[in-house]
């Protein structure tokens, strides 16, 4: 019931509302959003029809969480100095991606990577800009260890089962989900949990020492880490088997209770195949509401990530709820979220309304094969149509 209201509610709501936000992080190459783009291209850029802009540093993007890196303020300036106050009418937002630096209970190394976060969190400040995407989604075996906790395998166990403990062998998997995954044989998969959950934590705080009231845009989000995501209605799409990203529940759980009253947090929940009201409505009631609900968490909490009881009351409250839209199809096991023949520049706009009327306010739109940002070049120009189309979904916003 309480489902079926809140839907009725939100398709009744207006179309959009003047705090929404639409926000273009581009996917063609790292030069068109880096500062050395943004810079000589900024009269073209300003224009853009969009709310703001993801922009990557020289290197600083990919170094904040590598392994033995420290980062100090003058480098990640020099990278983008020259776009203070350039965008003045434009949210920014300088990306961080996810490695693996160290062993969770490496107090040195630990300490470093928040201090390097902190940095980038003072740059973005006296820069102008809005806050922080961080994307948690690991592009190298290495960063994998940072996402999965590696349980044994049922093979593992068959071949000595005296050998493990009876939460070890609730949570193993089959062979290829844990090849990746990283755990001190030293601490069980709840310390792991809350050991990812206080370094986060720390991180948070960190960065709001700097930057007060910065926002932070989360990519994936917690429902990856979550069992109970897909079993009422499917909001996380071919997730897989359940728990195979345990540690992304932890580092969200971790930035929110970091959080202070200034700053905000945001799950950007990244899911590409939503193209109807009910998608986003269901995902958004699961990401907000049902995610923290006693009942859906009433699991192990031995080999089951759930949010913590100190956190749910809170939920609703301190998490906000955005969406990603990439003008890509995609396949999926699900035949009507399948939207491979559902992306022409028709499906996207009216799939880009609904995102903006379901989120809490931010909206980000993942473009490929779609050159927005580098006028001189010619590769992935837009097609005909799309820049007025985005032109009337960015015009609603105003």
């Amino acid at each position: 019931m309480k489902i079926i209201l809140l839907l009725s509610l939100l398709y009744l709501s207006p179309l959009f509302s003047i705090d929404k936000k639409l926000i273009l992080a581009e996917g063609n190459s790292w030069f068109s959003h880096m500062a050395r783009n943004f810079v000589p291209s900024h009269d073209y850029i300003a224009k853009l029809p969009f709310s703001g802009f993801v922009m990557v540093g020289n290197s600083y993007t990919d170094l904040v969480m590598q392994k033995g890196r420290v980062l100090t303020y003058k480098k990640i300036w020099d990278e983008v100095k020259e776009m203070k106050n350039l965008y003045p009418n434009k949210e920014m937002f300088l990306q961080v991606n996810i490695h693996f630096p160290a062993d969770f209970w490496d107090d040195k190394a630990w300490n470093q990577v928040s201090q390097n976060f902190a940095i980038v969190a003072k740059v973005a400040k006296e820069l102008g800009f809005k806050g922080i995407v961080f994307d948690d989604e690991p592009y190298s075996k290495e960063a994998h260890k940072m996402i999965n906790f590696k349980f044994p395998t049922t093979k593992e166990i068959q071949r000595n089962p005296k050998k493990y403990s009876s939460w070890e062998k609730k949570g193993s998997k089959i062979d290829w989900v844990d090849k990746e995954a990283y755990r001190n044989p030293k601490y069980s998969f709840k310390e792991h949990i809350e050991k990812v959950t206080a370094r986060f934590n720390h991180i948070m705080q960190n960065m709001l020492h700097n930057y007060p009231d910065l926002t932070i845009l989360v990519y994936l989000g917690p429902s990856m880490s979550h069992e109970n995501s897909n079993k009422n209605y499917p909001i996380v799409i071919n997730m897989g088997q359940p728990c195979i990203h345990e540690f992304h529940g932890a580092i969200f759980t971790g930035l929110k209770q970091g959080l202070s009253l200034q700053a905000s947090l945001h799950d950007m929940g990244e899911s590409y195949k939503y193209r109807q009201n009910k998608h986003f409505g269901y995902a958004y009631q699961w990401r907000k509401f049902d995610i923290a609900n006693d009942k859906y968490n009433n699991l192990d909490a031995n080999y089951h990530w759930v949010v913590p009881k100190s956190e749910r009351a809170s939920w609703s409250t301190e998490v906000n709820v955005g969406f990603m839209v990439s003008n890509l199809g995609q396949k999926s096991n699900y035949e009507e979220y399948n939207t491979l023949n559902h992306s022409s520049r028709e499906d996207i706009g009216e799939t880009l309304k609904k995102a903006l009327k379901f989120s809490d306010k931010y909206v980000i739109y993942y473009s490929k094969n779609q050159n927005w940002l580098n006028p001189a070049s010619k590769k992935y120009q837009l097609q005909k149509g799309w820049r007025e189309m985005m032109e009337k979904i960015y015009g609603n916003l105003h």
